[in-house]
């Protein structure tokens, strides 16, 4: 390990330690990358999204709160219509002649169960398909808990979504990146729907990713930072995508080039600051 590389873990264990935690410094040095070493960088992320306040003292508190909160998720989003454990301290409920697996109307709790379990079996294969030469995607998690996985109980789905923020992928078409070929007829759609759903976590080797996603975090918009990001990644390509022809661009766009990402990062910090 480096001398910098220690100096570094210094720096983060100084900010962490405090009795409250300083954010915009915890930002500042996350955006250039955490240390894995000591759970540093889980820690830095539950504090940059918000998953534990700034206050340590209240970090032990908080962090039982939220365990419980997610258990109340599961009883109350998991469970099949008309069927509840006894154990979960919850009733059954009659499924009536209004509401039954057959009910085509919209609000029907069975109508959403099974569009449910349309979701979680893309969400499946989404998984799976994210780093399939990582086991670690392709097995059973060992959490949230047995309430999902064990096929001896009747939790199988969800029963209402959780609404989820849609992002515009359109953004990244803007002509600031000076790649748009109206005659090929690219759209953002066909590749940056990808990068932008998936926080570009197929795009590069997980390890990479990783350290996309300590810049992400650690900025108050990190949501746009994320276009910022998609922009950086046409502009670092625009001379190739100006003489490919469509399948060459499309074949760039899906399989993208560089891997140096700190490249890519420090490109869409100019972008950032120049705005």
């Amino acid at each position: 390990m480096s001398s910098l590389h220690k100096s570094r873990i210094a720096d983060f264990q100084d900010v962490l330690k405090e009795p409250t935690i300083a954010l915009e410094k915890l930002r500042d040095l996350s955006f250039s990358g955490i240390p894995c070493e000591g759970g540093l960088r889980c820690l830095c992320w539950k504090i940059l999204l918000n998953y534990l306040p700034l206050e340590r003292a209240s970090w032990s508190s908080i962090l039982a709160k939220q365990r419980e909160l997610y258990s109340q998720f599961l009883r109350e989003m998991i469970i099949q219509p008309g069927i509840a454990k006894a154990n979960m301290g919850a009733s059954r409920e009659d499924v009536t002649f209004e509401d039954h697996p057959l009910n085509p109307n919209p609000d029907s709790r069975w109508n959403t169960y099974f569009k449910d379990n349309e979701v979680l079996l893309q969400i499946d294969k989404d998984v799976r398909r994210l780093c399939p030469d990582i086991s670690f995607f392709q097995r059973a998690t060992e959490y949230p808990c047995l309430l999902i996985l064990d096929p001896q109980n009747e939790f199988e789905t969800l029963r209402k979504r959780v609404e989820q923020t849609t992002l515009k992928s359109q953004t990244v078409a803007r002509n600031r990146s000076g790649v748009t070929n109206q005659e090929q007829n690219i759209k953002p759609q066909f590749f940056a729907f990808r990068w932008l759903t998936l926080l570009l976590s197929q795009e590069f080797l997980l390890p990479d990713v990783i350290r996309i996603w300590d810049s992400l975090f650690a900025d108050d918009s990190r949501f746009d930072f994320l276009l910022l990001v998609c922009c950086a990644m046409l502009i670092l390509i625009r001379d190739q995508l100006l003489e490919g022809d469509f399948t060459v661009n499309m074949r760039l766009l899906q399989d993208y080039p560089i891997t140096d990402v700190c490249q890519i990062l420090q490109k869409a910090k100019e972008l950032q600051d120049s705005k």
